[in-house]
């Protein structure tokens, strides 16, 4: 796995293909805990996606204080666990 804190900055700056590094790094994690979650894989997998454009747009909310994961992880289960509300 890359080192994310580079591959967040180098997304910062603008550099597209950090997009695809992080992208690429944190899909499978992310499908995995949906999956878990979810119990579904289509719903696993649209929930990855959406969970894949929050990260993109929040990434200027990492401060580098804690690990990389730490801010994907956050932003899936809060998704998750919204998206698990508004289905009951």
């Amino acid at each position: 796995m890359p080192d994310l804190a580079a591959v967040i900055t180098r997304c910062l700056g603008g550099d597209a293909d950090a997009l695809e590094d992080l992208v690429g790094a944190v899909r499978d994690r992310i499908y995995r805990l949906a999956l878990r979650m979810t119990g579904c894989p289509e719903d696993a997998q649209d929930a990855t996606q959406e969970i894949l454009v929050k990260l993109l747009t929040r990434l200027d909310t990492f401060r580098g204080e804690a690990s990389p994961m730490t801010l994907v992880h956050r932003i899936a289960v809060n998704h998750l666990l919204d998206r698990r509300k508004s289905t009951v």
